[in-house]
């Protein structure tokens, strides 16, 4: 009978132990998980190590995108970043320097650095390729052993969306493998060239039309947080022009024009003007000779007519400090797109240059619906039947109350973009681990 029961007993516990191994089992993965080979995953899981995270940028000229990826991804608790640049330009990093990252920038590093993996330099889990239309050209052997032999996810930021529907650039033939392998996602910098990349030109690669891949594409506000001087309280009134100082971006004659009308204290075309609007309409004081225009950019001067050389200045050669805070005490930016196609295929600087800045964008309807994510409300809307430079006048004759009310709202866009970037940037790696099976309480 003892032996019975003894037979029982054991019997009993080893029917619980392999109950309890059943119902104890770790998280499954969620649907679509590539996995790691076992050796991959157990090396990950022993070092214990931080997401390594390497930004490439050899366009030589996109220091803001970078900034704002670095505030993105940098802020995930377990980030490692890595650089590699053509240039670090007009002191960028001193501004990411004063982002508050998971972890301390290091220097950037030459941008050929990457050709090679050292012990100063270990395989990335993710590449943000800032510039990826030469990044994945100028690094295609790299590119193609990170495929082959390593869990790698790219992200790829697009600027220009046209240039990817171009066979001479053999930009299909690079990264058709990696859309395959659903490991890279395409980022376009405004929601316009999202869509012309989605609907134009990725619809010409064989991997989409013939083979049903459909690579995912999403769009990333390229903006990033700067210590700004108070809004302007006062009547020294700026606007600002930013971009290539180019004769054929702009009829500068005609600028000069109509800044003259505005300086003039009789009233020309409806202008803001000393006769039309008294110091009780809110307006400048006699004469309005406190208007300025600022020129922020590069290239050649054109010629200033006497009778506003006083109130015409160029701004170049400016780190980004400065750069961003001379904008910020402007009442109005206005937009310099030498061709149509900064609306349909293009993102311009100039649109995330007015929300970093926290100053309003002169802007027609056609440009926030190119640019969805900004807001009527925190533009100078251009109507259809007028220029820019009638805005102009138009804003010159408002409170500077108003014009304040303006600018906070654009600094309060800013930032809700700055937080959704930080919240998007870690639900988008969280995705790529999914695809590429690295448990995502690993590393995030």
């Amino acid at each position: 009978m003892a032996r019975r029961v003894s037979i029982l007993l054991i019997f009993a516990f080893a029917s619980l132990f392999l109950a309890g191994t059943f119902i104890y089992q770790a998280p499954s993965r969620p649907t679509g998980f590539s996995p790691l080979s076992s050796t991959a995953q157990e090396q990950i899981l022993a070092e214990k190590r931080n997401l390594r995270i390497t930004v490439l940028e050899t366009g030589g000229s996109h220091d803001e995108v970078v900034a704002a990826l670095v505030n993105s991804w940098g802020k995930i608790p377990t980030v490692e970043l890595t650089f590699f640049q053509r240039l670090s330009r007009y002191g960028s990093h001193d501004i990411m320097r004063t982002f508050d990252l998971a972890n301390p920038i290091p220097n950037p590093r030459a941008m050929d650095d990457f050709r090679r993996w050292d012990e100063d330099q270990p395989i990335p889990d993710i590449v943000l390729s800032t510039t990826c239309e030469f990044d994945i050209r100028h690094f295609k052997f790299n590119m193609t052993q990170l495929l082959e032999h390593h869990k790698t996810y790219v992200f790829c930021f697009i600027h220009h969306a046209d240039r990817w529907g171009f066979e001479k650039h053999h930009l299909e033939e690079t990264l058709s493998p990696w859309v395959r392998a659903n490991r890279v996602e395409f980022i376009a910098l405004s929601p316009h060239t999202a869509e012309y990349l989605l609907e134009k030109s990725l619809k010409k690669w064989k991997v989409v039309r013939e083979e049903g891949h459909q690579p995912l594409i999403r769009h990333f506000v390229p903006v990033f947080p700067v210590q700004l001087p108070p809004i302007p309280n006062d009547d020294n009134l700026s606007f600002g022009l930013q971009g290539d100082f180019g004769q054929e971006r702009r009829d500068y004659k005609m600028v000069f024009e109509r800044l003259a009308g505005f300086l003039k204290p009789s009233a020309q075309n409806g202008e803001a003007t000393h006769e039309d609007v008294d110091e009780e309409a809110h307006t400048p004081g006699e004469g309005a000779k406190n208007i300025t225009l600022h020129l922020v950019g590069h290239g050649k001067h054109p010629n200033v007519p006497d009778a506003v050389v006083n109130n015409v200045v160029f701004d170049e050669g400016l780190n980004y400090i400065d750069f961003y805070t001379i904008l910020s005490r402007c009442f109005a930016l206005l937009p310099a797109f030498a061709t149509p196609e900064y609306l349909d295929r293009k993102a311009s600087s100039t649109v995330p240059a007015s929300l970093i800045a926290g100053t309003p964008l002169v802007a027609t309807k056609a440009i926030v619906d190119a640019y969805a994510y900004l807001e009527e409300d925190v533009v100078w809307l251009q109507s259809d039947t007028e220029t820019d430079f009638d805005v102009i006048g138009r804003v010159l004759k408002l409170s500077n109350d108003e014009r304040k009310a303006k600018a906070a709202k654009v600094r309060q866009l800013r930032q809700k973009y700055i937080d959704l970037n930080i919240k998007l940037a870690r639900k988008w790696t969280l995705e790529a681990f999914a695809k590429i099976g690295i448990p995502t309480h690993v590393n995030a």
